[in-house]
């Protein structure tokens, strides 16, 4: 029996993004990425062909295929959106990192994932790092804890249910019960704390960041090993975090991606 034309269609898609995914990593001739993707050559050539027509794609002298000038054009909102709240937090983050020694990072809410956007490395020899652009699960250390504590309850509760808990590590808090107390346990106390949730052996503490309206947009986090990051220090850069980390003085537009996964 054929297949449907709307199956066809989202194997298409799916095949699209995958190409983008692999360029984003790096520049591939077309032979190494049709090995990569397990596709014939012909199908990654129309492909392709599609993807150039929108400028997602380009081939340079090389021969080798790269990302386009389309993909800026497409993420130059959300870029903007994240430069500006970057910016707006780069003095008291600065102040942080110079006062602590330690990594300190920006996370934003993208679905039901966390998304850091910036990061001040500890100039330390033993650290940790969340690593800019990378994705976790939200419910996975201090940063998540944050970023789901203070949104508005109703939003809170469409988030939780459709929260997968899967365990990051031994210490990840796989509960629903036990997240909901958590959570409620940072909204009054102002800020989370974590130890091994998402890295074995690294310990953190974040505070939200508000817009003048009172909407949680991002947090910022101080990030280093449990052996410096005892529970004494982790109080002291809480009270030290909520001292620099002061509400927003102008509203930061809503992303498109910022939004809970439906269905």
């Amino acid at each position: 029996m054929p297949r449907s034309s709307s199956v066809l269609t989202v194997r298409a898609v799916q095949r699209a993004l995958n190409i983008l995914t692999s360029l984003g990593e790096e520049d591939l001739r077309l032979v190494d990425l049709a090995a990569r993707l397990k596709l014939h050559k012909a199908t990654v050539t129309r492909l392709l062909g599609t993807l150039a027509q929108a400028d997602m794609v380009s081939r340079d002298e090389q021969d080798r295929y790269t990302l386009g000038p389309g993909i800026i054009l497409l993420a130059g909102r959300l870029l903007g959106r994240y430069r500006t709240l970057a910016d707006l937090l780069h003095e008291p983050l600065r102040r942080v990192w110079e006062t602590t020694r330690e990594t300190v990072t920006i996370h934003v809410r993208v679905g039901l994932e966390r998304l850091c956007i910036e990061e001040l490395e500890s100039p330390e020899a033993i650290t940790y790092r969340a690593g800019v652009g990378n994705r976790v699960p939200i419910h996975s250390g201090s940063a998540g804890k944050v970023l789901l504590a203070f949104l508005p309850d109703g939003e809170r509760a469409a988030v939780l249910r459709q929260l997968r808990l899967v365990p990051v590590t031994e210490r990840t808090i796989t509960s629903s019960s036990r997240l909901i107390q958590e959570l409620d346990k940072v909204r009054r106390a102002g800020y989370a704390v974590s130890a091994g949730e998402r890295i074995v052996g690294a310990a953190a503490v974040s505070v939200p960041v508000l817009d003048p309206d009172g909407r949680v947009v991002a947090a910022v986090s101080i990030l280093g090993p449990e052996s410096r990051l005892t529970p004494e220090a982790l109080k002291r850069y809480a009270a030290l975090l909520k001292t620099e980390i002061r509400p927003l003085p102008m509203v930061i537009p809503d992303s498109p991606l910022v939004h809970e996964r439906k269905g």
